[in-house]
C-alpha cells in the first residue's frame, strides 16, 4: 500500500445536496448554481456569494461578516480564503439563511466576468 492511499480526497457535492440547498435558498431571488471543478459557484444575480463544496453550504466571509460564522477555521477547500461554513441552524430557517444571504450581497463585490478567449 503507498504512503498517500489513506489521504482523504473530498467527493464533489451531489445532485441531492444541490436540491436540497436550492429548497433552503428558496427565499434568495435569482439563485444560479454554477458547477466548477465537481463543485458548485452560487450566484446571486451577479455576486457569487456561496459555494457547496463536499456536500457543504460555504459562504463567502468579509471582515463585516465574519463574526457570524461559529466554524472559522474550516474552509470551502484547501487553499480557500475568505469562506466560512454556514451555521446548521440557518439551513433550518429560510427566513435566517436569506438575511446571511442579503448580508453576504451587501459586502462583496460583482464578480468580474471571465475573458473570452480568442
Amino acid at each position: 500500500m503507498d504512503s498517500n492511499s489513506h489521504n482523504h480526497i473530498p467527493m464533489s457535492t451531489s445532485k441531492d445536496t444541490v436540491i436540497y440547498l436550492t429548497e433552503c435558498l428558496s427565499l434568495v431571488p435569482d439563485i444560479v448554481f454554477k458547477p466548477m471543478f465537481g463543485e458548485y459557484g452560487i450566484h446571486s444575480g451577479n455576486k457569487m456569494f456561496a459555494l457547496a463544496c463536499a456536500n457543504t453550504l460555504f459562504f463567502k466571509t468579509t471582515p463585516e461578516t465574519i463574526h457570524l460564522f461559529e466554524d472559522t477555521m474550516t474552509k470551502a477547500y484547501p487553499g480557500s480564503r475568505n469562506t466560512a461554513p454556514a451555521n446548521a441552524d440557518w439551513l433550518e430557517d429560510s427566513d435566517k439563511l436569506a438575511e446571511i444571504v442579503h448580508l453576504t450581497l451587501e459586502h462583496i463585490p460583482v464578480t468580474k466576468p471571465k475573458k473570452k478567449k480568442c
